[in-house]
C-alpha cells in the first residue's frame, strides 16, 4: 500500500512539473516607436542587454527629427501597429485628446506590480485621463535639476575687464561692450526665445504658467512678458542678437559656438550638443555659468525641472497589449534595471564610500550611453542617485550639470509639475505652442510690435489659451 502511494505522488509531482520542463511559454515581437535619437536602436548594447533580461526580442522604431508629431498622428491614424509608443508629454496629450490610447488600469493591475509600486501614485495623475483612468506610464525628471541657463566666455569679460553681470540691463551693457571692442563676435546666440530662464528671472517670471494674485496666469498674460519681449526685440535691434535667430538651428548652433565666435549662449541643459560641442573642441575659452538674473525687488529663480521627461503608452492598434505591459514590468525587477540601465558595479560603474555613482569609462558610454532611450521608467526610490552617473561620463557634460546647478539654492517648483491630464489643455496645447513661439520670433526681428501685445494674448485666449486658463486654475483652487 505504501509502495503504491509513494509511486502515486512520483507521478503526480511529475505531472505537475511537467509544463514548467517542458512547455516555454512563446513570447511575442514587440514593436515600439521612440521619438528620435542619433543612434541605431536596434544594434545598441542595451537592447541586446534588455532581450537577454527580459526574453523579449524588440524591433524598435524612431520618429523623424523633424515635424514628429504630425508624423506619430499620421502614423496612429493610418493604423501602423505598434506596442509602446515611448513619447513626450506633448505627442502624449494630443494621442489622448484623439482618442487613440488604451486605458491601461486592468493591465497595470494583472501585470503591473513593479510599474506601480516603484512609480509614485503622485507621478501617475500626470497620465490619468479624465475619466480617471491612467494612459500612460510616466516617466519623470531624473532628479529635480536645472535646465537650462545662460553661459558667457570668461576669457572675453576678463580681457575687457567686465564683471559678470547679474541684472537684465547690465547684461545688455556687457553684450554691447562686446558687440563694440569685437565686431565679428555674435554677442548673444539664442534657443527656446519664449523664455530665457535666466533673462525672465530679472522680470519676476519662471514659469509656462505662473500663479498671480492666488491664480494661474500663463507668462504671456502677465506684463512682465512685456517688459521681457521689449527687452529681446531692443537686444535684436542693437545687433547684440545674431541675426540668423529665426532660422538656426542645433547644427547651426553648433557650428558657430565651436568656432569660438560666439559670446554668450542660452544652453537648453547639461546635455545641450551645442555646449558640449565647445567644450569638446579643445579651444582655449573659459565658460561662467550666469546666475540667474535678479528682479527690481531683489529676487531671483530659476526653474528645475521635475515634470514629465516622457510617457510610454498603447495605442489602441496594438497587437500585444498584455505583453507590452509584462514587458515595462519586467524592466523594473531589481535584477534587471540597474544591468540595462547602468551596468554591473565592477565593470561599468562604481559607488563611492558616500554612496555617490561613478561611470567606468569608457566602457559605461560604450555599453549604456543610450540607455536612458530605453526606460519606460524607473524606480523611483533610488534612480535619481544612480543617474548622476550619467551627468560625470564626460568632463563636458559634468561641467555643464554642475555649472548649472550651482545655484540650486535659487532653484523653484513649476506650480503645474504635478498637474494631472486636463483634456483642454492637451487638445490646444501644441497649437499655442507654436503659436506663441512664432509670434515671439515676429516681435523680436520687428515684424511684429510689441506695443499690439494686448491683442495677440486676444488671439491665443481665443485659440484656445483661455479655455486652458480656466482647466489649470479649476485644478489648482482644488488641487
Amino acid at each position: 500500500m505504501k509502495k503504491t502511494l509513494a509511486l502515486f505522488l512520483a507521478m503526480l509531482l511529475l505531472l505537475c512539473a511537467a509544463p514548467l520542463a517542458t512547455a516555454e511559454e512563446e513570447l511575442p515581437t514587440l514593436r515600439v516607436l521612440g521619438t528620435y535619437n542619433a543612434h541605431d536602436p536596434n544594434n545598441d548594447p542595451t537592447a541586446t542587454a534588455i532581450e537577454e533580461k527580459t526574453g523579449y526580442h524588440v524591433e524598435y522604431f524612431m520618429l523623424p527629427v523633424e515635424d514628429d508629431l504630425q508624423n506619430l498622428l499620421m502614423q496612429i491614424g493610418g493604423g501602423e501597429k505598434y506596442d509602446i509608443l515611448r513619447i513626450s508629454e506633448t505627442m502624449y496629450l494630443e494621442l489622448l485628446s484623439n482618442g487613440m490610447l488604451l486605458p491601461l488600469d486592468d493591465l497595470l493591475a494583472e501585470y503591473g506590480d513593479n510599474l506601480t509600486t516603484l512609480i509614485t501614485k503622485d507621478a501617475y495623475t500626470l497620465t490619468t485621463g479624465e475619466d480617471g483612468k491612467i494612459y500612460g506610464i510616466p516617466m519623470m525628471a531624473e532628479r529635480a535639476s536645472i535646465d537650462s541657463g545662460v553661459v558667457v566666455r570668461g576669457d572675453v569679460l576678463e580681457e575687457l575687464g567686465l564683471d559678470v553681470p547679474t541684472t537684465a540691463e547690465e547684461f545688455k551693457a556687457v553684450l554691447q561692450a562686446v558687440k563694440e571692442a569685437k565686431p565679428d563676435m555674435i554677442p548673444f546666440l539664442t534657443k527656446n526665445e519664449a523664455r530665457i530662464g535666466v533673462i525672465s528671472s530679472g522680470f519676476g517670471f519662471y514659469f509656462d504658467w505662473n500663479e498671480a494674485d492666488g491664480k494661474l496666469a500663463n507668462q504671456i498674460e502677465l506684463p512682465a512678458y512685456r517688459e521681457y519681449l521689449a527687452y529681446m526685440a531692443d537686444l535684436y535691434a542693437e545687433g547684440l542678437l545674431d541675426p540668423d535667430i529665426a532660422v538656426n538651428n542645433e547644427t547651426t548652433r553648433t557650428e558657430k559656438l565651436s568656432s569660438g565666435n560666439v559670446f554668450a549662449y542660452a544652453c537648453g541643459g547639461w546635455t545641450d550638443s551645442p555646449l558640449t560641442a565647445l567644450i569638446d573642441s579643445g579651444l582655449d575659452v573659459e565658460l561662467i555659468y550666469l546666475p540667474p538674473f535678479t528682479d527690481e525687488q531683489g529676487n531671483a529663480g530659476i526653474k528645475k525641472q521635475q515634470a514629465l521627461n516622457n510617457v510610454s503608452c498603447i495605442p489602441k492598434t496594438a497587437e500585444n497589449p498584455e505583453h507590452a505591459v509584462r514587458f515595462m514590468n519586467r524592466k523594473l525587477d531589481e535584477d534587471v534595471f540597474t544591468y540595462i540601465t547602468i551596468g554591473t558595479e565592477g565593470e561599468t560603474f562604481t559607488i563611492d564610500e558616500e554612496g555617490n555613482y561613478w561611470p567606468i569609462m569608457p566602457i559605461f558610454t560604450e555599453l549604456r550611453n543610450n540607455a536612458w532611450w530605453y526606460l519606460n521608467s524607473f524606480d523611483m526610490t533610488c534612480y535619481g542617485d544612480m543617474w548622476m552617473a550619467r551627468t560625470r561620463r564626460t568632463e563636458a557634460v559634468a561641467e555643464i550639470y554642475d555649472g548649472l546647478n550651482q545655484y540650486e539654492a535659487l532653484a523653484v517648483s513649476n506650480p503645474t509639475d504635478l498637474c494631472p491630464t486636463l483634456p483642454v489643455v492637451a487638445e490646444n496645447k501644441a497649437a499655442l505652442e507654436t503659436m506663441v513661439n512664432d509670434y515671439v520670433l515676429q516681435v523680436i526681428v520687428g515684424v511684429r510690435d510689441v506695443a499690439d501685445h494686448d491683442a495677440f494674448v486676444e488671439e491665443w485666449r481665443a485659440a484656445g489659451g483661455q479655455a486652458s486658463a480656466d482647466a489649470y486654475n479649476e485644478w489648482y483652487q482644488n488641487r
